[in-house]
């Protein structure tokens, strides 16, 4: 545990609290998919119970009436989301969300009556349930609506379903931040106040903790959820301000400037573009690369993949596992600390290439490395032995595409690395790959110049930046072509 753990109990503290029947289920994008749930379930359902005025009666329902009850569904929930009707401020809105919710479920009904007409299909189904389906649907949804905006409210007066913002800086606008959010409805709550003369400064501020630096920061965001940083420093500080945001930006944060008083000024809560804080006015600085909801889905994909990928290439794995055990005497894996998401240090899994008496050195392997067994040297040159990588992207450590990670304390030329490249930390806002985009453009294998450093971290940072399941998929497809093999390999 670090100084500022044992000296602040918050940071060794359950970081949030969860419903015992409902565990993890309410963070807010693992609420938007239960209410989208809701929404797919409620229209078809809606469909089977108004069936019987069709005229058919109680009989079975016809399979072309699910499938359109299916169709409508898909289309209302890709229409919702693209409208943000499923974030926790337009839930708590259901005057506002209900009536875009019937514009839009009109709208899709038009749509489709249209498409009926013009494909001279308006037999298939009947009129009478076509119209009890709309009213039946926009009833339904209303409703369900009015009761989800009750439910949350409730959630959120008990501590559930709330957002946390952390401040950096503790000084007089931050506490009128503090006072301004202290009794708002849409579950914001400031859990802390990080500033680096926090030694000069009042232990609360407005009873919100001063938890320390803004290298604490970055350490309480490794183990507690901070869904938004505000930094609310004077905005003519610009040589402090840019100091703060260059250190904030090695965590996944979304980080925001508070503009000084100005940014308070506001005499409604008026909605912004990010609707982030009723009646405050942000300067956006830096999002986290990939939202919540997209990090479960791309962990979700890789761990799917990994566990198909172990299983399809177990005959490979055992035989290479034979051919290190015959080829050199010790253990068939190597393990190794590396620096993973957020910082962290996790063990990773390779096939052992080298003798094992060498296996405890942190020196990074040379071209005719004689530590390197011949098997072993023909494993490295094809990238065979990252296969069990995939069994860290099962345990969650690894993704399958993302920045290489290095060895902890990895220098060059005596220097740590993170001192040499000015954006080398902020590799670490994303989970580290088995091949990456600095990999499968020609910068892979040793950082034994400057260059290579900076070539590696500024290919680390454009996927970062520009992170989409597409650029996985190409990344992946390259990496089939010139990723496993090159001249760097060795």
């Amino acid at each position: 545990m670090s100084d500022v753990a044992e000296r602040n109990p918050v940071f060794a503290a359950e970081p949030a609290r969860s419903l015992g029947y409902l565990p993890k289920l309410l963070d807010r994008w693992r609420l938007m998919l239960m209410v989208q749930a809701l929404d797919i379930a409620g229209i078809i359902l809606t469909a089977v119970a108004v069936y019987p005025v069709s005229g058919a009666g109680f009989t079975g329902m016809p399979s072309r009436y699910l499938l359109g009850a299916l169709l409508t569904a898909i289309i209302c929930n890709v229409s919702f989301t693209q409208a943000h009707l499923y974030d926790s401020d337009s839930l708590l809105d259901e005057t506002g969300s209900i009536k875009a919710i019937l514009i839009r479920w009109s709208a899709i009904f038009l749509g489709l009556a249209a498409a009926a007409a013009l494909a001279h299909a308006p037999q298939y189904y009947s009129r009478l349930w076509f119209v009890a389906f709309y009213a039946g649907g926009a009833a339904m949804l209303a409703g369900q609506r009015a009761a989800v905006a009750i439910l949350l409210r409730q959630w959120i007066r008990d501590g559930y379903v709330t957002r946390s913002v952390v401040l950096v800086g503790a000084n007089e606008l931050a506490a009128g931040l503090v006072e301004r959010l202290e009794h708002n409805e849409a579950g914001i709550r400031v859990t802390a106040v990080f500033d680096d003369r926090s030694r000069r400064t009042e232990s609360f501020i407005r009873g919100v903790p001063v938890l320390g630096s803004v290298d604490d920061l970055l350490e309480f965001s490794k183990t507690h959820a901070a869904d938004l940083v505000v930094v609310t420093l004077p905005i003519a500080e610009t040589v402090r301000l840019n100091a703060v945001v260059a250190k904030l930006r090695q965590q996944p944060l979304n980080i925001r400037v508070l503009p000084g008083e100005i940014g308070l000024d506001r005499i409604s809560p008026i909605r912004l573009s990010r609707r982030e804080l009723p009646g405050v006015q942000l300067i956006a600085v830096a999002d986290r690369p990939i939202s919540e909801l997209a990090l479960f889905v791309k962990g979700a994909i890789d761990r799917m993949a990994a566990g198909l990928g172990l299983l399809a290439i177990s005959p490979l794995l055992l035989v290479i596992a034979l051919g290190i055990a015959m080829s050199s005497p010790g253990p068939v894996l190597f393990r190794q600390p590396r620096i993973g998401y957020k910082g962290r240090v996790f063990q990773i899994f390779k096939f052992r290439t080298m003798h094992h008496e060498f296996c405890g050195s942190y020196t990074p392997t040379l071209r005719g490395d004689p530590r390197v067994f011949r098997l072993g040297r023909f494993l490295r040159k094809c990238s065979l032995d990252e296969l069990p990588q995939l069994i860290n992207v099962v345990l969650g450590d690894m993704s399958l595409v993302g920045p290489r990670p290095h060895m902890v304390g990895q220098k060059l030329h005596g220097t740590m690395l993170f001192e040499e490249v000015d954006d080398y930390m902020a590799r670490h806002r994303v989970k580290p790959g088995i091949t990456g985009w600095a990999q499968v453009n020609g910068w892979r294998g040793p950082t034994e110049t400057l260059e290579q450093i900076e070539r590696r971290v500024e290919h680390d940072i454009y996927y970062i930046e520009n992170w989409s399941l597409m650029l996985d998929v190409v990344i992946l497809i390259r990496t089939g072509f010139v990723g496993f093999f090159g001249k760097n390999a060795f």
